[in-house]
């Protein structure tokens, strides 16, 4: 929101989700973590900027034996789920620079990958500031002003 005096007030919300005992298919189909990620913002009420990027990583030699990563650009922010399908886990943020239905999204993670336990953190960045004008407007307003006097 930008109030008349060219401030800008973000009311930001940040959805931190680990949830485990995942439905294991779910957690290793990429179409499916494509067509969540691509349905998400539309349900949350946000603006996509890109079609969901899935990467497919096989594991190496870590505790990490493998998953899938999604990333979901939108005019707000962002939304990334990492699966770890061997597991049964997956962690997810879901961060808008504007308010969102928490309770909605966390149901729609529910619905596509039935997790028995979650860790839920939420947190909040609330910003209010002064939009400072763009050096390139004020140097042409300077030069207009100039020539005009001339």
């Amino acid at each position: 929101m930008v109030k008349k005096d060219d401030t800008i007030v973000l009311d930001g919300t940040h959805l931190m989700l680990d949830t485990f005992g995942c439905d294991q298919e779910a957690l290793a189909d990429e179409e499916k973590i494509r067509t969540f990620l691509s349905e998400l913002p539309d349900a949350l009420g946000m603006k996509k900027l890109i079609e969901p990027l899935i990467v497919s990583y096989p594991g190496g030699d870590t505790w990490d034996r493998g998953g899938i990563t999604g990333i979901m650009l939108i005019a707000e922010s962002h939304i990334s789920i990492h699966t770890f399908p061997h597991d049964g886990f997956f962690t997810a943020d879901v961060y808008s620079c504007k308010p969102f239905n928490i309770n909605k999204a966390l149901d729609l993670f529910r619905a596509y990958f039935q997790g028995r336990d979650e860790k839920i953190k939420i947190a909040k960045r609330e910003l209010e500031f002064v939009r400072t004008k763009n050096l390139a407007v004020l140097l042409n307003t300077s030069k207009a002003k100039i020539r005009a006097k001339a």
